[in-house]
């Protein structure tokens, strides 16, 4: 997008207001999806096709508009059109947090010196948006994965700001840390993969590295790590630092010290820096935590006073915390508890719910999965909006009729069935939500309220559990999450997983919520230039 890949950054201050003007040059319509971003008041430009908006067809353009509001900090957009998103359709967005808006920094250090060096690190913030990199465009691969069965899981490399290289490592080193039967990019071979002509073969490359320079002076670098990946749930770490997590999906949290953590597709991870080693390069290891690849990315922290290098940057000979395979060289190191990242200050949220929601998360068919009744199916994005069009509705909208009103707190329920052995990092669109529950062996309550009455509080946290706009679901049979949000502006917000197979194949809803207090849709919104289309045949998700 304007010539690059990733995007932009857009940066605004809380309450301004955001305009955007997409120009679509490319021969495919697109959209464009402001991840984590409300829109309080322009539902409609949520950026998601056939849901919130027609797409923008090829030569045309659109003008986004939205005021950033009760929320700050790190988010991103990308395209939401097919698998755009994976082949370098995104962007960092960064939401200055307002001055009033109290800091964590003193759990973290007692000292002014220290305090000042972080808020000045908040100020100038370094952006990182993270992704697994495929040779094929992923349209190409979801095709493969639809007429095949064989997932797109096989990533030619780890990039960070879309800098990164192959790395081949020998054999033996693979089959060390991922065991036997890879491919030599590290990847889990799947059942008649090899009778495929498209097979890689690892080739190395020496492509420049993304390096974060530390300005004379700083004692402190606050980074922004953006997954907006595809595949791949990955370890951030820095060599021979420590950091602490600040920031989590946007918001303040109770500070976690650690050597290592892990961001998932979707999610935004801040994390402060001190700079209290010796001036110098320090790999940035990004190590894919997925059992189907072995394979890292590495970028360059780099301490001021040091001579700057060529282009082709050097990796840096440091010594890490992990592994290959992204787990810790000693048992001593910490890694990050994602159920403790806690809001700063404390939020904790309503005690019971107005509305209970469950989905069953199953794979319905070789190349087919579903939330609830049944597939998202691909078509939809080519359909009248159904914000407006109650006829585009089907079996994968909820909360119609006024079911889910604004000012309402909505409990969702997601379990995994019996066929299901992958885990499932969610994506919410608009309201963020409360993670209050997790566990194993299936939620057989209708509630949550029913749980704790029988006894099944302990899973439960309502004091101060973390805030995301986001959730995974584990990767055994019976596993469960439990989120809790409020309703507080009316939006048709898609609910999806965000492996891009898993969204690809149908792992979509969407949640009409407080649509009875809507704003009236601009007349432009609605007379959009597009296709009328409505096919003769439904197939599978992905036609």
């Amino acid at each position: 997008m304007n010539g690059q890949s990733p995007g932009p950054l857009i940066s605004a201050a809380e309450g301004e207001e955001v305009e955007v003007f997409v120009d679509n040059q490319l021969a495919t319509e697109t959209t464009m999806h402001w991840h984590g971003v409300y829109q309080v008041d322009r539902p409609w430009n949520d950026g998601v096709p056939g849901v919130t908006q027609y797409s923008i067809q090829p030569r045309d353009n659109y003008t986004y508009r939205f005021t950033v509001q009760q929320q700050y900090g790190s988010y991103f957009y990308h395209g939401h059109f097919g698998p755009a998103f994976a082949d370098g359709q995104r962007g960092p967005i960064w939401i200055s947090p307002a001055a009033w808006r109290p800091r964590p920094y003193g759990a973290i250090s007692s000292l002014p010196r220290d305090i000042a060096s972080m808020k000045h690190a908040e100020a100038n913030p370094r952006h990182i948006v993270i992704s697994d990199w495929n040779a094929e465009p992923m349209d190409i691969l979801l095709i493969m994965y639809r007429d095949t069965g064989i997932v797109p899981w096989c990533s030619n490399s780890i990039v960070l700001n879309g800098k990164g290289r192959t790395y081949c490592h020998p054999r033996e080193l693979i089959e060390d840390v991922g065991g036997a039967g890879r491919n030599s990019l590290g990847c889990r071979l799947q059942e008649n993969q090899e009778m495929y002509s498209n097979q890689q073969t690892c080739q190395p490359t020496n492509a420049e590295l993304e390096v974060v320079t530390a300005a004379d002076g700083e004692e402190w670098v606050w980074i922004n790590f953006i997954h907006s990946g595809a595949h791949h749930e990955l370890q951030i770490s820095i060599d021979e630092h420590e950091f602490y997590i600040v920031a989590a999906d946007g918001e303040f949290v109770h500070p976690q010290k650690v050597h290592a953590a892990n961001c998932n597709l979707g999610e935004r991870i801040s994390i402060l820096v001190h700079l209290n080693q010796k001036p110098g390069d320090y790999a940035i290891r990004l190590t894919s935590l997925r059992v189907e690849q072995v394979i890292q990315g590495i970028g360059i922290l780099r301490y001021p006073s040091k001579e700057e290098k060529s282009s082709v940057s050097t990796v840096p000979n440091t010594k890490p915390w992990v592994h290959l395979n992204g787990s810790f060289v000693s048992s001593s190191l910490t890694a990050m508890d994602e159920m403790k990242l806690a809001p700063y200050p404390e939020r904790p949220p309503p005690l019971t719910a107005d509305q209970t929601i469950k989905f069953f998360v199953n794979m319905t068919g070789p190349a087919a999965w579903s939330l609830g009744l049944g597939s998202h199916q691909a078509f939809r994005q080519q359909l009248p909006p159904l914000l407006w069009e109650e006829s585009s509705r089907g079996s994968t909208t909820s909360g119609g009729q006024g079911a889910l009103l604004n000012g309402s707190v909505v409990d969702i329920i997601f379990e995994n069935g019996a066929n299901v052995t992958t885990q499932h990092p969610f994506h919410k669109h608009n309201h963020k939500a409360w993670i209050i529950g997790t566990g194993h062996g299936g939620f057989p309550w209708e509630t949550v309220e029913e749980a704790i009455e029988r006894g099944a509080g302990e899973y439960f946290n309502f004091d101060n559990p973390p805030i995301r706009d986001g959730c995974r679901l584990g990767n055994s049979t019976g596993d469960w999450t439990v989120i809790r949000y409020r309703i507080t502006f009316p939006a048709a917000s898609m609910l999806h997983c965000h492996m891009i197979h898993h969204f690809g194949a149908g792992q979509q809803v969407v949640l009409l919520e407080g649509v009875e207090s809507m704003a009236k849709i601009p007349h432009e919104v609605k007379e959009m230039v597009h296709a009328d289309f409505v096919p003769d045949l439904r197939y599978g998700p992905l036609d």
